[in-house]
Protein backbone atom coordinates (compact mmCIF):
# COMPACT_ATOMS: atom_id res chain seq x y z
CA UNK A 1 0.00 0.00 0.00
CA UNK A 2 1.32 3.40 -1.00
CA UNK A 3 0.68 6.16 1.51
CA UNK A 4 -0.36 9.59 0.38
CA UNK A 5 1.61 12.71 1.24
CA UNK A 6 -1.11 13.67 3.72
CA UNK A 7 -0.89 10.28 5.44
CA UNK A 8 2.89 10.55 5.67
CA UNK A 9 2.46 14.01 7.15
CA UNK A 10 0.08 12.70 9.81
CA UNK A 11 2.44 9.84 10.69
CA UNK A 12 5.34 12.28 11.09
CA UNK A 13 3.18 14.57 13.22
CA UNK A 14 2.14 11.69 15.49
CA UNK A 15 5.76 10.58 15.81
CA UNK A 16 6.84 14.11 16.71
CA UNK A 17 4.10 14.35 19.34
CA UNK A 18 5.14 10.98 20.77
CA UNK A 19 8.81 12.04 20.96
CA UNK A 20 7.91 15.36 22.58
CA UNK A 21 5.62 13.63 25.08
CA UNK A 22 8.29 11.07 25.95
CA UNK A 23 10.83 13.84 26.40
CA UNK A 24 8.43 15.80 28.59
CA UNK A 25 7.73 12.76 30.78
CA UNK A 26 11.47 12.10 31.05
CA UNK A 27 12.07 15.68 32.17
CA UNK A 28 9.21 15.43 34.65
CA UNK A 29 10.74 12.29 36.22
CA UNK A 30 14.14 13.97 36.31
CA UNK A 31 12.67 17.05 37.98
CA UNK A 32 10.94 14.88 40.58
CA UNK A 33 14.27 13.30 41.58
CA UNK A 34 16.45 16.38 41.14
CA UNK A 35 17.10 19.07 43.74
CA UNK A 36 17.35 22.74 42.75
CA UNK A 37 20.30 24.59 44.27
CA UNK A 38 19.58 28.28 43.78
CA UNK A 39 22.62 30.52 43.31
CA UNK A 40 22.36 34.19 44.34
CA UNK A 41 24.91 36.95 44.85
CA UNK A 42 23.59 40.38 45.88
CA UNK A 43 20.14 41.42 47.10
CA UNK A 44 19.69 45.19 47.02
CA UNK A 45 18.04 48.08 45.19
CA UNK A 46 21.18 50.02 44.26
CA UNK A 47 23.29 47.81 42.00
CA UNK A 48 21.72 47.42 38.58
CA UNK A 49 23.57 44.37 37.28
CA UNK A 50 22.89 40.74 36.44
CA UNK A 51 24.11 39.48 39.82
CA UNK A 52 21.78 41.66 41.88
CA UNK A 53 18.19 40.75 42.76
CA UNK A 54 16.05 43.66 44.00
CA UNK A 55 14.96 43.19 47.61
CA UNK A 56 11.23 43.15 46.83
CA UNK A 57 11.76 40.58 44.08
CA UNK A 58 13.81 38.39 46.41
CA UNK A 59 10.97 38.48 48.93
CA UNK A 60 8.51 37.62 46.17
CA UNK A 61 10.67 34.59 45.29
CA UNK A 62 10.93 33.38 48.89
CA UNK A 63 7.18 33.86 49.36
CA UNK A 64 6.61 31.77 46.22
CA UNK A 65 8.79 28.94 47.57
CA UNK A 66 7.06 29.10 50.95
CA UNK A 67 3.52 29.25 49.56
CA UNK A 68 4.17 26.41 47.11
CA UNK A 69 5.43 23.93 49.67
CA UNK A 70 9.19 24.11 49.14
CA UNK A 71 11.45 23.25 52.07
CA UNK A 72 14.90 24.85 52.35
CA UNK A 73 17.61 22.29 53.16
CA UNK A 74 21.25 22.38 54.22
CA UNK A 75 24.34 21.17 52.33
CA UNK A 76 24.61 18.26 54.77
CA UNK A 77 21.07 17.14 53.95
CA UNK A 78 21.83 17.28 50.24
CA UNK A 79 25.09 15.38 50.73
CA UNK A 80 23.38 12.66 52.76
CA UNK A 81 20.75 12.32 50.01
CA UNK A 82 23.47 11.88 47.38
CA UNK A 83 25.86 9.63 49.28
CA UNK A 84 23.57 7.64 51.60
CA UNK A 85 20.15 7.83 50.00
CA UNK A 86 18.83 9.73 53.03
CA UNK A 87 15.30 11.10 52.60
CA UNK A 88 14.66 14.77 51.93
CA UNK A 89 11.56 16.81 52.76
CA UNK A 90 8.97 17.29 50.05
CA UNK A 91 10.05 19.77 47.35
CA UNK A 92 13.55 20.43 48.71
CA UNK A 93 15.55 23.48 47.67
CA UNK A 94 19.04 24.59 48.68
CA UNK A 95 19.43 28.39 48.69
CA UNK A 96 22.99 29.65 48.26
CA UNK A 97 24.76 33.02 48.05
CA UNK A 98 28.26 33.54 46.70
CA UNK A 99 30.91 36.00 47.93
CA UNK A 100 29.40 37.21 51.22
CA UNK A 101 27.93 40.62 50.43
CA UNK A 102 26.71 42.78 53.31
CA UNK A 103 23.25 43.00 51.76
CA UNK A 104 22.89 39.27 52.41
CA UNK A 105 22.65 40.26 56.07
CA UNK A 106 20.79 43.54 55.67
CA UNK A 107 18.23 42.51 53.04
CA UNK A 108 18.17 38.75 52.41
CA UNK A 109 18.53 37.47 55.97
CA UNK A 110 15.34 39.17 57.33
CA UNK A 111 13.35 37.81 54.37
CA UNK A 112 14.69 34.29 54.91
CA UNK A 113 13.71 34.49 58.57
CA UNK A 114 10.26 35.82 57.70
CA UNK A 115 9.52 32.79 55.53
CA UNK A 116 11.26 30.20 57.69
CA UNK A 117 14.01 29.54 55.13
CA UNK A 118 17.60 28.58 55.77
CA UNK A 119 20.45 29.27 53.35
CA UNK A 120 24.17 28.84 52.70
CA UNK A 121 26.59 31.72 52.14
CA UNK A 122 29.95 30.96 50.52
CA UNK A 123 32.38 33.53 51.93
CA UNK A 124 35.49 35.10 50.43
CA UNK A 125 37.20 35.06 53.80
CA UNK A 126 39.75 37.85 53.26
CA UNK A 127 36.97 40.24 52.18
CA UNK A 128 35.10 40.01 55.50
CA UNK A 129 35.67 43.05 57.76
CA UNK A 130 37.80 44.60 55.00
CA UNK A 131 35.57 46.02 52.23
CA UNK A 132 32.40 48.03 52.76
CA UNK A 133 30.20 45.92 50.46
CA UNK A 134 31.06 42.71 52.29
CA UNK A 135 29.95 41.18 55.56
CA UNK A 136 31.59 41.80 58.89
CA UNK A 137 32.59 38.78 60.94
CA UNK A 138 30.07 39.86 63.56
CA UNK A 139 27.31 39.63 60.95
CA UNK A 140 28.64 36.25 59.83
CA UNK A 141 28.58 35.01 63.42
CA UNK A 142 25.04 36.29 63.99
CA UNK A 143 23.69 34.56 60.91
CA UNK A 144 25.64 31.39 61.67
CA UNK A 145 24.10 31.24 65.15
CA UNK A 146 20.67 31.68 63.51
CA UNK A 147 21.21 28.60 61.30
CA UNK A 148 22.68 30.07 58.12
CA UNK A 149 25.45 27.74 56.89
CA UNK A 150 28.77 29.42 56.13
CA UNK A 151 30.68 27.76 53.31
CA UNK A 152 34.01 28.50 51.62
CA UNK A 153 34.58 30.63 48.51
CA UNK A 154 38.36 30.68 49.11
CA UNK A 155 40.49 33.39 50.72
CA UNK A 156 40.72 35.80 47.80
CA UNK A 157 38.44 34.60 44.97
CA UNK A 158 41.29 33.64 42.65
CA UNK A 159 40.37 31.24 39.86
CA UNK A 160 41.83 28.01 41.18
CA UNK A 161 42.94 26.06 38.06
CA UNK A 162 46.53 26.92 37.24
CA UNK A 163 47.55 27.79 40.79
CA UNK A 164 50.48 25.91 42.27
CA UNK A 165 49.63 23.24 44.85
CA UNK A 166 50.79 25.35 47.80
CA UNK A 167 48.66 28.27 46.56
CA UNK A 168 45.66 25.95 46.21
CA UNK A 169 46.04 24.86 49.81
CA UNK A 170 46.42 28.46 50.92
CA UNK A 171 43.22 29.52 49.14
CA UNK A 172 41.08 26.48 49.95
CA UNK A 173 42.30 25.38 53.38
CA UNK A 174 42.99 28.95 54.44
CA UNK A 175 39.43 29.97 53.68
CA UNK A 176 38.12 26.96 55.57
CA UNK A 177 40.21 27.62 58.68
CA UNK A 178 39.28 31.31 58.76
CA UNK A 179 35.56 30.56 58.77
CA UNK A 180 35.91 27.80 61.36
CA UNK A 181 37.96 30.09 63.60
CA UNK A 182 35.40 32.89 63.40
CA UNK A 183 32.21 30.80 63.68
CA UNK A 184 33.50 27.99 65.91
CA UNK A 185 31.79 25.56 63.51
CA UNK A 186 33.16 23.14 60.92
CA UNK A 187 32.62 24.11 57.30
CA UNK A 188 32.79 21.30 54.76
CA UNK A 189 31.49 22.68 51.45
CA UNK A 190 33.09 24.95 48.88
CA UNK A 191 31.85 26.94 45.90
CA UNK A 192 34.63 27.22 43.33
CA UNK A 193 35.27 30.85 42.26
CA UNK A 194 33.79 31.41 38.79
CA UNK A 195 32.86 27.70 38.87
CA UNK A 196 36.41 26.84 37.73
CA UNK A 197 38.07 23.61 38.77
CA UNK A 198 40.40 20.88 37.59
CA UNK A 199 41.68 17.58 38.97
CA UNK A 200 44.15 19.33 41.30
CA UNK A 201 41.42 21.57 42.74
CA UNK A 202 39.16 18.59 43.46
CA UNK A 203 42.04 16.62 45.02
CA UNK A 204 42.98 19.50 47.34
CA UNK A 205 39.34 20.04 48.34
CA UNK A 206 39.06 16.38 49.32
CA UNK A 207 42.38 16.48 51.14
CA UNK A 208 41.27 19.54 53.13
CA UNK A 209 38.23 17.67 54.42
CA UNK A 210 35.47 19.03 52.23
CA UNK A 211 32.45 16.81 51.63
CA UNK A 212 31.33 18.57 48.46
CA UNK A 213 31.80 21.41 46.03
CA UNK A 214 29.49 23.59 43.94
CA UNK A 215 30.00 24.79 40.37
CA UNK A 216 28.09 27.34 38.29
CA UNK A 217 26.92 24.65 35.84
CA UNK A 218 23.18 25.12 35.28
CA UNK A 219 21.14 22.04 36.23
CA UNK A 220 19.43 20.24 39.07
CA UNK A 221 21.39 17.98 41.42
CA UNK A 222 20.53 14.31 40.91
CA UNK A 223 21.27 11.05 42.73
CA UNK A 224 24.56 9.71 41.43
CA UNK A 225 26.08 13.16 40.83
CA UNK A 226 29.66 13.72 41.94
CA UNK A 227 29.38 15.52 45.33
CA UNK A 228 32.36 17.70 44.34
CA UNK A 229 30.79 18.84 41.06
CA UNK A 230 27.30 19.93 42.04
CA UNK A 231 25.20 22.02 39.68
CA UNK A 232 23.22 25.10 40.59
CA UNK A 233 20.41 27.22 39.14
CA UNK A 234 21.71 30.79 38.74
CA UNK A 235 19.20 33.45 39.72
CA UNK A 236 19.54 36.83 38.04
CA UNK A 237 17.44 39.91 38.70
CA UNK A 238 18.42 43.13 36.99
CA UNK A 239 15.24 43.77 34.99
CA UNK A 240 11.48 43.96 35.25
CA UNK A 241 11.05 40.27 34.40
CA UNK A 242 13.09 38.96 37.34
CA UNK A 243 10.28 37.06 39.03
CA UNK A 244 9.02 35.53 35.78
CA UNK A 245 12.55 34.38 34.97
CA UNK A 246 12.93 32.96 38.47
CA UNK A 247 9.94 30.66 37.99
CA UNK A 248 11.07 29.72 34.49
CA UNK A 249 14.55 28.82 35.74
CA UNK A 250 13.28 26.95 38.81
CA UNK A 251 10.79 24.77 36.94
CA UNK A 252 12.66 24.50 33.64
CA UNK A 253 16.08 23.61 35.04
CA UNK A 254 16.19 20.08 33.50
CA UNK A 255 15.52 21.49 30.01
CA UNK A 256 17.67 24.60 30.34
CA UNK A 257 20.51 22.53 31.78
CA UNK A 258 20.52 20.32 28.68
CA UNK A 259 20.47 23.35 26.39
CA UNK A 260 23.34 24.99 28.26
CA UNK A 261 25.43 21.83 27.96
CA UNK A 262 24.65 21.75 24.23
CA UNK A 263 25.70 25.39 23.88
CA UNK A 264 28.95 24.76 25.78
CA UNK A 265 29.69 21.77 23.54
CA UNK A 266 29.11 23.83 20.39
CA UNK A 267 31.46 26.54 21.63
CA UNK A 268 34.07 23.97 22.63
CA UNK A 269 33.94 22.34 19.19
CA UNK A 270 34.27 25.61 17.30
CA UNK A 271 30.64 26.47 16.48
CA UNK A 272 29.96 29.70 18.42
CA UNK A 273 27.46 30.97 15.83
CA UNK A 274 25.26 27.90 16.28
CA UNK A 275 25.63 28.21 20.06
CA UNK A 276 24.44 31.83 19.95
CA UNK A 277 20.98 30.84 18.74
CA UNK A 278 20.28 28.76 21.86
CA UNK A 279 18.15 30.87 24.17
CA UNK A 280 18.22 30.53 27.94
CA UNK A 281 15.95 32.55 30.26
Amino acid sequence: MVLSLKQWGLICLYLLIAVLLAGFLCLEREAARGVPVLSYHQVNDEDNNALTVPTAVFEQQMAYLHDNGYHAITPDQLNAYLTEGAPLPEKPVLITFDDGYRDNYENAFPVLQKYGMTATIFLISDFMDRFDKYLTWQQVQEMSEAGIYMGVHTLSHFELPGLARDELYQQIEGGKLAIEWKTLKFTEYIAYPCGSYNADVLAVARDCGFKGGFTVRYDLVHPGDNPYLLSRVPIFGHNAHSFWKFKLRLHGAPLWGRLERLRAMLIRTGHPTMASIIWLP
